[in-house]
């Protein structure tokens, strides 16, 4: 039987994510990682290294290219992920694009962006990559059948210490307006994992700043990133949520170093959890997949109903090996090739963004007050 062609793919950037992404197009049984766009040097020094064409533009690329590529990941700065999205809609009219998060770094654009895609047939993924970890999987699945009994509330962290060669070596991490910070750069990542378990949305958001210790030289004061803040946030369904962010903390209380899952950070020596779901039958701590929970038999044998006097079971829930980003190529390519719809879509990536942007709002009001979050499903 005659095996289906791999789906062509153009990487557009070259920079931090980019060679993440190269690492599990190029062996993909799926997917065939065609050329690297990118006018700047770490587009043409990892179009070398894979032994790729490289294009300093995607017109130039669909002049020298026979066949065109069926989709392109989008891996560059934030702010520009909107402007490059739409130069290959237009010019390319690929099957699929996959642009990398934050979707946007504002709402209006998004939408803009969204309705093109729509128009063009084109469909597009957001790279939140973490919906494709298996500890996100199995919790969720968890939530769905019941473990937790009803969502009430949840919390988390994304805690790190960013040093200042992260900010020297890309100008645009110091600005707020150009998408960086850790609520644009990070944060947006949480935001999505917490609306994937809940299956809610964020409504309604209360932030403070954190204290501010760096300096950024050539910066307008308005537009300096943020080091953190305090979050609490109301969801659609009623759950409830604090959340605290800093880029400027030793700790290993984040994403990157709870699951190893960017070879670019280390894995914490022994296991940590970022989030915490909890619910009227029990709370499941995330990426550590351990539930905690009463055993009926144990509340029967100290006579007592199934609560604070009885003791709690500790399970921990089996996690199957998968790795997010070689199963986000291998999605990528089942959209283009219409068999699966985008497990993070424009839509869902156009709602952390709203809920980043009222943090915004309300860090910069600085007044504790609340912040309601543009409703994404009625633009």
């Amino acid at each position: 039987m005659a095996q289906n062609p791999k789906v062509r793919i153009a990487l557009i950037g070259g920079g931090t994510i980019a060679p993440l992404h190269a690492e599990y197009l190029m062996p993909s049984p799926t997917c065939e990682l065609v050329a690297i766009v990118d006018p700047y040097p770490p587009g043409c020094a990892l179009a070398s290294t894979l032994s790729l064409p490289h294009f300093e533009s995607v017109a130039s690329l669909l002049n020298s290219l026979q066949e065109p590529p069926d989709a392109y990941v989008i891996c560059v700065p934030s702010n520009l992920h909107v402007s490059i999205a739409r130069d290959v809609i237009h010019r390319a009219q690929p099957k699929a694009l996959l642009i990398e998060k934050p979707f946007c770094t504002d709402s209006k654009s998004g939408t803009e962006l969204l309705a093109l895609a729509n128009e063009k047939g084109c469909k597009i993924l957001v790279g939140h990559h973490r919906r494709f970890h298996p500890s996100l999987s199995i919790t969720r699945s968890a939530i769905e059948n019941g473990k937790i009994g009803k969502i009430t509330a949840i919390s988390g962290l994304w805690t790190a210490k960013k040093d200042a060669g992260y900010f020297a070596s890309a100008s645009w991490r110091a600005t707020r307006s150009a998408g960086g910070g850790p609520i644009w750069t990070n944060f947006v990542h949480d935001i999505d994992a917490l609306h994937f378990l809940t299956g809610a949305r964020v409504t309604c958001v209360w932030a403070i700043n954190t204290t501010t210790r760096r300096k950024h030289e050539n910066v307008a004061a308005d537009d300096i990133v943020e080091e953190g803040a305090a979050i609490m946030a109301q969801f659609s369904n009623g759950v409830v949520g604090t959340f605290l962010v800093s880029d400027n903390v030793a700790s290993p209380y984040g994403w990157e170093s709870a699951t190893g899952d960017n070879p670019l950070y280390p894995k914490a020596g022994t296991p940590v959890d970022i989030y915490r779901i909890l619910g009227t039958k029990g709370t499941i701590s995330v990426p550590e997949n351990t539930l905690w929970t009463y055993d009926p038999e144990t509340a029967d044998r100290y006579n007592e109903e199934a609560g604070w006097k009885t003791p709690m079971v500790r399970i921990t829930l089996p996690v199957t090996q998968g790795i997010p980003f070689q199963q986000q190529a291998e999605h990528l390519a089942r959209v283009v090739c219409n068999l699966e719809d985008p497990l993070c879509s424009a839509e869902d990536g156009l709602a952390a963004v709203s809920v980043c942007e009222a943090i915004i709002t309300a860090l910069k009001a600085k007044d504790g007050l609340p912040v309601s979050v543009l409703d994404v499903s009625r633009v």
